[in-house]
């Protein structure tokens, strides 16, 4: 009895340093996408906790950028790593990640969706957010070129190109989610179907290098 007694306060700590944990983490994400300068006093104001909380968790505020990134790529792998493994095509599949990394782009401002994925300046090294890219751009690769060997895309364009305009697109477009108030999942869906199925509705493929 005395020994459930004593475990119980430590339990309850742990649920604390837990649930502060990913409260800093949450609103950091969100103050740094609004300020990249911000201050860790201002990150700790806007969490409702100390600041010497914040560094208790992380030890610096590159510390704490840094964790931003770690997250979204944990995030990232998982997404990738769920795809990979679902039984569908590769154009299905290519939809389904699309949709995916514009919730990642509201869930993670942070993160500029750019051709590179870099991070917005915040002094913090990006090595975590070029391995972000990496996964994601070896993942689409490989599937449009598998949809290109099954006949499902187009065998005459880059897999290099049109990995890296689904990710310009993401970046033009994601932005649209938070400032006019469209769904992410919406969004996302409508970036897939722009990029997958093109805007032109049964026009005939035009020659390359002809203008009007």
């Amino acid at each position: 009895m005395h020994a459930a007694t004593e475990q119980a306060p430590h339990r309850g700590h742990r649920s604390d340093a837990t649930f502060n944990h990913d409260r800093i983490l949450h609103t950091a994400t969100r103050v740094l996408s609004e300020d990249p300068r911000a201050t860790v006093q201002r990150i700790a104001h806007e969490a409702g906790v100390a600041r010497l909380t914040v560094y208790r968790h992380f030890r610096t505020r590159d510390a704490l950028v840094g964790a931003i990134f770690e997250a979204a790529a944990t995030d990232t792998h998982h997404i990738l790593t769920e795809i990979r493994h679902a039984e569908i095509d590769p154009v299905e599949a290519l939809r389904l990640i699309i949709v995916q990394m514009a919730t990642m782009a509201r869930r993670y401002p942070l993160l500029r969706a750019g051709t590179d994925l870099r991070p917005k300046q915040t002094g913090a090294p990006d090595t975590t957010s070029r391995s972000i890219a990496e996964a994601f751009h070896l993942e689409v690769r490989a599937l449009i070129r598998q949809g290109q060997a099954s006949g499902l895309i187009r065998a005459n364009l880059s897999a290099e190109l049109l990995s890296h305009a689904i990710v310009g697109t993401l970046r033009v477009a994601s932005p649209l989610a938070g400032s006019h108030g469209v769904d992410v999942t919406r969004l996302g869906a409508e970036i897939a179907d722009l990029l997958l199925n093109g805007f032109a509705i049964g026009a005939p493929p035009r020659p390359t290098g002809t203008v009007g």
